[in-house]
């Protein structure tokens, strides 16, 4: 277990409230790969995923994310999965495609912490998106 989780657990939950209430910020959303995060689990690909995210290989982190969704995960870890492959998506700016896995992450299971600060900040980044274009 990481000793950091609650903290960081509870700096996705202010980001994802001031995202709500609209004080995104460009500067927030300008590395957008930080604000992705993956969880690990008991499974090998799972823990995979989330080791090749942290060492920023985020295509590893797809592929091990997509292997875990064919292994017959129970829902709690395939929320895991989605969530994981939702970040590392997101982090490789396939926006519309992490969007898909974090939607089917919170429609397993609709109160992943994890799964709904990746939302957020698909959010944020599709934001700063629409800045940059405008």
């Amino acid at each position: 277990m990481n000793i950091y989780a609650p903290l960081k657990t509870s700096l996705k939950s202010v980001a994802a409230i001031a995202l709500t209430l609209g004080f995104a910020s460009t500067a927030f959303a300008a590395d957008h790969t930080s604000e992705f995060g993956v969880t690990s689990n008991a499974t090998r690909s799972i823990r995979s995923a989330a080791s090749a995210f942290a060492k920023g290989d985020f295509a590893n982190s797809e592929a091990y994310s997509r292997r875990a969704l064919k292994e017959g995960l129970k829902k709690s870890r395939k929320a895991v999965a989605y969530s994981n492959l939702c970040a590392a998506l997101g982090a490789q700016g396939e926006l519309e495609a992490a969007q898909e896995a974090c939607a089917s992450a919170l429609k397993i299971a609709p109160k992943n912490e994890q799964a709904l600060a990746n939302q957020a900040a698909l959010k944020a980044h599709a934001g700063s998106e629409m800045e940059a274009e405008g």
